[in-house]
């Protein structure tokens, strides 16, 4: 017993047990690529893939596998709630009362996305690059531009819900473009 252990624990047992490891998992791994989504069972009870497969070749009409840049998604007119939700993000962006750099941030949250809130997190009031909006927000697609004094404001809205607010218009990704 005690050899045994000394050969199961020597630097060649233990080599030779992650060996079996790593192929035990691969084999599990190559397996599961060969069975269907549906478990295996389709509509007529055998076990082709054929049935679960039509399923996700049908077009949905939102993307093609050629699709590049903003075409990928069909043009989706903002209802005007949406719009609006923007501009009051973009009001309080501009940190007109000269908040600090946590409590913009907080001050913000209920208008973003929980991603957007990742990426924003430890950003300073200071690196906004305008001081004011000057005219009116454009629409176009699930994006709104807002022109300031310095720029174009771009907003992508979404609906769904955050930490904070329950469901409705939030900023899902903030773009800038200088004037």
């Amino acid at each position: 017993m005690n050899r045994a252990l000394r050969i199961i624990f020597s630097r060649y047992g233990i080599v030779v047990i992650i060996l079996v490891l790593v192929l035990g998992v691969i084999a599990l791994a190559t397996e599961r690529q060969q069975t269907p989504l549906d478990g295996g069972v389709s509509n007529s009870g055998s076990s082709t893939s054929e049935a679960s497969s039509e399923a996700f070749t049908e077009d949905d009409g939102l993307a093609t596998e050629n699709c590049e840049g903003d075409d990928c998604y069909p043009d989706v007119e903002l209802p005007q709630e949406a719009v609006d939700r923007s501009v009051e993000f973009a009001e309080v962006w501009l940190n007109p009362n000269g908040h600090n750099a946590d409590s913009w941030y907080d001050s913000l949250l209920p208008f973003i996305t929980d991603e957007q809130a990742e990426l924003l997190q430890g950003v300073d009031p200071i690196s906004v690059p305008a001081t004011a909006i000057t005219g009116d927000p454009v629409p176009e697609g699930a994006k709104v531009g807002i022109p300031m004094d310095t720029g174009t404001l771009t907003l992508t809205m979404t609906e769904g819900s955050n930490n904070l607010t329950g469901t409705g218009w939030l900023v899902s990704a903030i773009d800038w473009e200088q004037s």
